[in-house]
């Protein structure tokens, strides 16, 4: 039985994305929403937000995963492509980051540092070739609430997921 994989060709280590504590933590959460979304059986949103309440509280936690849910939202809205995200139930894949959960995360971690060209490179990516006004409105408002407590530069994407062919629905796809 093989137990070490990966879970796109694309993925790289979590460790390798220099995130701090809250976009750490914010990495797990995003994983269950986008699983609640993609598999409404799983019910994974009761996960997403009970992990936030445990990392950040009874009061900040579901506010966490309220002002994610509008940059989700807004992903949503912005893409065509499928977004491949690791499973987070899987022990090994919840220490890698697909190609666009890195460029997810890059967002964030940009905006939350105010890192404008960083952050414009990570919308343009992630909205397939546009810079989507709704998907800036949202990622920076989501900045402007929980920003970084830290300098810590942002690190680059440096991979990006295969492109899923013309006639496919447009969906959240769980890999692993």
């Amino acid at each position: 039985m093989k137990t070490e994989h990966r879970p796109s060709e694309d993925a790289t280590p979590v460790a390798t994305l220099g995130l701090d504590a809250f976009e750490t933590g914010l990495l797990a959460v995003l994983r269950h929403v986008l699983t609640a979304f993609a598999r409404p059986e799983t019910q994974a949103w009761q996960t997403a937000f009970a992990i936030a309440s445990e990392r950040w509280g009874e009061t900040k936690g579901p506010q966490v995963v309220l002002s994610l849910l509008s940059v989700i939202n807004a992903l949503r809205q912005a893409r065509t492509d499928d977004f491949r995200y690791a499973d987070p139930l899987c022990p090994t894949c919840r220490t890698y980051v697909t190609g666009d959960e890195a460029t997810m995360m890059l967002l964030i971690q940009a905006m939350r540092r105010d890192d404008t060209s960083t952050a414009r490179g990570a919308v343009f990516t992630l909205a397939e070739g546009v810079m989507d006004p709704v998907l800036i409105q949202s990622g920076l408002a989501f900045a402007a609430r929980w920003p970084a407590t830290d300098a810590l530069p942002p690190r680059a994407a440096t991979h990006r997921a295969p492109e899923p062919p013309a006639d496919r629905p447009r969906h959240l796809r769980l890999v692993h």
